[in-house]
């Protein structure tokens, strides 16, 4: 099983973005078993796939994180298709992230163990984290569980003090995991050259990257008011085809 933290210390880079895209096309065009955590107290990649959900409806990560969800994985995840399930958050993971700050302790453990049983299984393909803005418990615990790393990237707004912060990054989840496979991904790119000088700026730095950049297109926030993937919205977009490139790239290692 692959599990894949996607995170960045910025908001607003397309980490909810590519979690839902490379999931749902994962899933659908690559018949793999793919499971989405929301490791996030926004909720983003859950409201999607689950607009009406209730928190008492459901198991979520920070009842995993508290050692509150089911006694099997596979009771805790909500299926949502075929091939496709997601452990849902709710705002309850900010209370870890206080309860941290307050008393010390937090159990980031607890996901690893998670990921585990389902890899013991073997019903599980991939597991992909998405993860909150920052180093909270939730990201913690995601970045102890994952063997990847995907630091997402907008290529445009990409300038010498934005190269730096994600080479500081990468060097720190060098400290903490080593064993960490991490690279960058630049989405939201309007222009092959915008791509190019951000790669340039970027390789400067030794942040390794993947093949695949992210093409901006107005498709990508109207699925996302649509709730849709880009798979089903718009399935010949720009970003979609490479979403498409990106899995087959993940596939290839």
């Amino acid at each position: 099983m692959r599990t894949i933290a996607i995170m960045n210390n910025k908001g607003g880079v397309g980490k909810t973005l590519t979690a839902i895209n490379l999931a749902d096309i994962l899933a659908a065009d690559r018949g793999q078993r793919v499971v989405l955590v929301d490791c996030d107290g926004q909720a983003n990649l859950t409201h999607f796939f689950l607009p009406t959900l209730g928190v008492e409806d459901a198991v979520t990560t920070g009842d995993i994180l508290m050692g509150e969800g089911e006694p099997l994985w596979s009771e805790n995840v909500i299926q949502l298709r075929e091939g496709l399930s997601i452990l849902p958050s709710s705002s309850g993971l900010y209370d870890l992230d206080l309860r941290a700050i307050h008393d010390g302790t937090s159990a980031p453990e607890r996901l690893r163990q998670f990921a585990e049983a389902a890899a013991d299984d073997g019903d599980v393909d991939w597991m992909i984290f998405d993860c909150p803005p920052g180093y909270t418990v939730s990201s913690v615990a995601a970045l102890l569980a994952a063997h990847e790393v995907k630091i997402t990237v907008v290529a445009e707004k990409l300038k010498k003090n934005s190269a730096f912060a994600v080479s500081d990054q990468v060097r720190r989840l060098a400290v903490l995991r080593p064993s960490l496979r991490v690279r960058a991904l630049l989405t939201q790119a309007r222009s092959a050259d915008v791509v190019t000088a951000a790669r340039t700026v970027l390789a400067r730095r030794g942040v390794p990257l993947y093949r695949t950049s992210i093409r901006r297109t107005d498709k990508v926030p109207e699925s996302t008011v649509s709730l849709m993937p880009l798979r089903e919205y718009s399935v010949h977009s720009s970003a979609t085809r490479d979403y498409r490139c990106l899995a087959r790239e993940l596939m290839e290692v």
